[in-house]
């Protein structure tokens, strides 16, 4: 009797707890949410940018870390940012800027935006303080920003 006993319950824990594999995917839940939420975040910060009025729905947030030579890492993502041909005047490309305070602002590329109205932009930077914007240009080899900028941001680190 002690016996078939002890398989009852052994086979009732293995059914039921952690070291059955649905025990296991059951326990790791927690923790791939947690790694899923943390993740853009892992080493960094976030900056939320400032949207103008002439892209009221644009929504931008700047995520910041450091690459192993200790350059700041952007990763930009955008929503809702209008295409710049529907803007008033039309414009045919968004080019991201970091501006040192004291210095000109340096193009740092196009930021392409798909038919979902969303973006996003990666680049390294040397500079520990500075700005980070978006305008709407004539085309993404411009040296300096010819318009207002659509999103903002400051960096301090």
């Amino acid at each position: 009797m002690r016996i078939s006993r002890s398989v009852k319950t052994s086979a009732t824990s293995s059914a039921l707890g952690p070291t059955s594999r649905h025990g296991l995917v059951l326990n790791a839940i927690p923790l791939i949410l947690a790694i899923a939420l943390v993740w853009p975040l892992a080493g960094g910060r976030k900056v939320v940018m400032t949207a103008s009025s002439s892209v009221p729905a644009a929504r931008g947030t700047v995520y910041m870390s450091h690459d192993r030579n200790k350059n700041s890492a952007i990763d930009m993502k955008v929503e809702h940012l209008a295409h710049p041909s529907a803007l008033t005047p039309p414009q045919s490309a968004y080019v991201v800027w970091i501006q040192e305070s004291g210095h000109d602002a340096e193009n740092q590329g196009e930021l392409h935006i798909g038919k979902d109205l969303n973006g996003e932009f990666k680049t390294v930077s040397p500079h520990k303080q500075f700005g980070v914007f978006v305008t709407a240009e004539q085309g993404p080899q411009v040296r300096s920003p010819t318009g207002d900028a659509v999103l903002t941001a400051q960096i301090a680190e």
